[in-house]
Formats: C-alpha cells, sequence, structure tokens
C-alpha cells in the first residue's frame, strides 16, 4: 500500500509543476515522518551522503569541458570534418548530423548538451537544403541520446557511484555499444532519405578536404582522446581524466582563437548551474531511496519479481519494463538513483553480468530521453526547430526502435554485445 500511496504523491506534486528535487525530499521526508521514528537529523545526514562521493566530482568537470567546448569553436569544425566524409552520400547531411552527436557525446556527456549543440547550428543547415523540420529535429533528438551511451557519460558516472561498478568499465563499455547504435542511426536516416528524395551534395569526396577539415578539428579531438586514453593507460581515473577534459577545452579554444573571457565565463556559469541541478536531485534521490529501504518498501516491491529470479532474462525484461514506464514520469537521473538500487540485489543474486544490467539501464534511460512526456532531448530539438512534439514522434519512432533492437541484442545476447568491451577491459 505505501509504494502505491507515496507513487500518487509523487505524481500529484509534479502535476501542480513542483520541481522533481523537492517532489522527491518532501515526498520521503513526509512518509517518513508519518510512518518511521527517525530523526530529521539522520534524513540531513543522507542528503549529505548522497553526493558525497568521488565519483560524482567528475560530474561537474566533465559539464564544464562540454560547456568549454560549446564557447571554443568546437562545432563547425566538427561538422565540416563530418560533411568531409559522409557529405556526398544521399542523406548525408542527415548522417552528418548523428556524427556530431557522437563527437559530441564525447565531449559534453549529456544528452540535453549534445542536442542543444548540435541541434542549433544542424537543424537550421538542414532545413535550408530541403529537409523537413520535423526529420531534423528527430535525428537531434535521437542522436543526443549518444551522449548517453558513449563517454564521458554522466548516467555511467552516476550508475558507478551506486552499483561500485568500475566507472571506467562502464566507459570503455559503452564506446563499441554506443557507435553500433549510430551505425543503426545512419541506417535508418538513408532509408528514410531515400524514401523522402532528399538532396546531398555534389562535391566528392577528396583526401585533401579529409585531411584539411581533420587538422582544422584535431584540437577538438583532444578530449576523447585524453579522456579514454587517460582510462585505457592506468595513467588517470575518469575523476582525473574529467579534470585533464577541461584542460583541453580551454586549450582547444586558445588554438580557435574563440573562447573569449566572456565565453569562459558563460561556460563556468553554465556548467554550475547544471551541477547544481543534477546534483539536489541526486541528494534528493538519496532521501527517497533511504526511505524506501526504512519503510521495507523495497522489499513489497520486490517480492513479485523473486519468483522469477532463476531466470535472468526473464529479470531484466521486468526492469526494462519497469524503468520504461518510469521513463513517462520521472528523468533518468531519478531512475538510475532510486529505482534501480532496488534490482541491484537481484542481479548479485544471479548469473546476470554486471555490465550486461548497466548497458540495459543505460539503452533504457536513452529510450526514455525520446519517449514523452519527459522526453528531455524532443524538447530542446522541438523548440530549435518550432515543431511540434507529434510531428518529430513520426520520424521519431524509427530511433526508439534501433535502440530497443539494442536492448534486446544485450538482453538475449549478452556474449555478442559485450565481446569488444570484455576485449577492451581485459
Amino acid at each position: 500500500m505505501l509504494p502505491v500511496l507515496m507513487l500518487i504523491v509523487i505524481l500529484a506534486l509534479l502535476a501542480i509543476g513542483v520541481p522533481i528535487a523537492f517532489t522527491l525530499g518532501v515526498t520521503a521526508l513526509l512518509f517518513l515522518v508519518v510512518n518511521a521514528d527517525i530523526s530529521l537529523g539522520l534524513v540531513l545526514q543522507q542528503l549529505y551522503l548522497g553526493t558525497n562521493s568521488f565519483p560524482l566530482l567528475a560530474i561537474p568537470l566533465f559539464m564544464l569541458a562540454g560547456s568549454l567546448m560549446n564557447h571554443g569553436g568546437i562545432s563547425k569544425r566538427l561538422i565540416n570534418f563530418a560533411l568531409s566524409i559522409i557529405g556526398m552520400v544521399r542523406g548525408g547531411l542527415g548522417m552528418v548530423n548523428v556524427m556530431a552527436s557522437v563527437f559530441f557525446g564525447a565531449i559534453t556527456g549529456t544528452a540535453a548538451g549534445a542536442s542543444a549543440a548540435v541541434g542549433q547550428i544542424m537543424i537550421p543547415a538542414m532545413k535550408e537544403k530541403g529537409y523537413s523540420a520535423s526529420f531534423s529535429a528527430a535525428i537531434t533528438s535521437a542522436g543526443s541520446s549518444l551522449g548517453i551511451v558513449i563517454p564521458p557519460s554522466v548516467p555511467m558516472i552516476l550508475y558507478g557511484s551506486i552499483s561500485g561498478l568500475s566507472v571506467a568499465n562502464l566507459f570503455l563499455t559503452g564506446v563499441p555499444i554506443g557507435i553500433a547504435i549510430a551505425i543503426g542511426y545512419m541506417i535508418v536516416v538513408y532509408i528514410i532519405s531515400i524514401r523522402k528524395n532528399y538532396s546531398y551534395t555534389e562535391q566528392p569526396f577528396t583526401f585533401n578536404l579529409f585531411f584539411k577539415t581533420f587538422i582544422g578539428a584535431l584540437p577538438a579531438f583532444l578530449v576523447p582522446v585524453a579522456i579514454l586514453g587517460g582510462i585505457m593507460s592506468g595513467f588517470a581515473t575518469p575523476t582525473e581524466s574529467a579534470a585533464i577534459a577541461v584542460l583541453c577545452g580551454i586549450i582547444a579554444g586558445v588554438i580557435y582563437k574563440e573562447l573569449t573571457w566572456k565565453g569562459f565565463i558563460d561556460a563556468l556559469n553554465e556548467s554550475v548551474i547544471n551541477t547544481a541541478l543534477v546534483m539536489f536531485i541526486v541528494a534528493t534521490a538519496k532521501i527517497l531511496g533511504y526511505s524506501f529501504s526504512a519503510l521495507g518498501i523495497g522489499q513489497q516491491m520486490l517480492a513479485p519479481l523473486m519468483q522469477n529470479s532463476e531466470s535472468p532474462i526473464i529479470l531484466m525484461l521486468i526492469a526494462s519494463l519497469i524503468l520504461f514506464i518510469g521513463g513517462f514520469i520521472f528523468d533518468g537521473t531519478v531512475m538510475v538513483l532510486v529505482i534501480v538500487p532496488l534490482f541491484l540485489p537481484l542481479v548479485q543474486a544471479t548469473a546476470i553480468d554486471p555490465l550486461q544490467f548497466a548497458m540495459v539501464v543505460i539503452i533504457v534511460w536513452a529510450i526514455g530521453q525520446q519517449t514523452p512526456p519527459v522526453a528531455s532531448g524532443l524538447y530542446i530539438t522541438t523548440a530549435i526547430a518550432k515543431v511540434s512534439m507529434l510531428q518529430v514522434s513520426r520520424y521519431n519512432i524509427w530511433f526508439i526502435l534501433v535502440l530497443f533492437c539494442a536492448l534486446m541484442g544485450m538482453i538475449y545476447f549478452p556474449g555478442v554485445m559485450l565481446y569488444i568491451p570484455n576485449l577492451l577491459i581485459q
């Protein structure tokens, strides 16, 4: 009964416009005061413990690195480089949009950051070349989810902080899976572009243009190289790599001569605001998770699942369904911090590979970014393209299908999906 009442209170507070962080904190506090004899000082301690984690220190640093890149002239150079590779193919500009999302996913670490950075440049450019506004917004929104799967991924940092898994291993697992999803996206773009007869550039591929744009974009590649290179070599932890990424962002901005003092201050302000939003949700979600434990709600919710604990596939399908439904209500951060900890004991008690379950959660999070009403990626791109969410969803459903195929592959064929990541980790 308590889980239902808590859900009703959460939905009621969200319906009247209470911010998600306050909704979680108020709900947890209300039910703890009414149903448990617990000191409020202990609740405040949980609020502090929610953010007192060394891996979480990487979040503000990666956000700052992403903001510095956005203000340092990275966007057009990365896009010009992508155009030199694939701009001459039917639907090439749409594929460039996907490739730009891959690059920015490896810089910003968030879906919102990638969609804003890519969307402001690619959506107007695609509309100018005859692509429909809704198709342009759909590609950008879908591509932004790559920021969740491809490192440095803030969701992976959060998952590592609550599960105890190595963030470095999560990063290395996300690289090939994110690239595979991006290839799936480009296939969808190509098929739709042929059906709609969208134009493409007449300029053929030349090594001269390729090397020219590559040299121009080279400083931008410092960030992902520094991050993954530092982690794989053992030279730096993910948190230390985040600090190196900030330094690389400053260096790239200076080399391009586009990172002004005002841009630097704006980048600091953006990263502080975005970090505060994420960390406040992390802190209040910790209180809600604590209330689940103190009131025995976790055991009540998991009791029916224990009957299927001997079947890893069924367990992951049920977990995916619950997380997917949660994605209609909550931001992915809340799902990972509140719902996922309920499943971790079951994962540990079964034969499920912890990295397999982690990627199932991350992919479901990516799907949640594309499904209204939460869908932060859709909100940003529809605002830029000036189209309705319904118009964009007609195209976006095909990109969601790619993510769904990746999810089913991770559940049913983990050996195939994790083959390359296991080679990288070893």
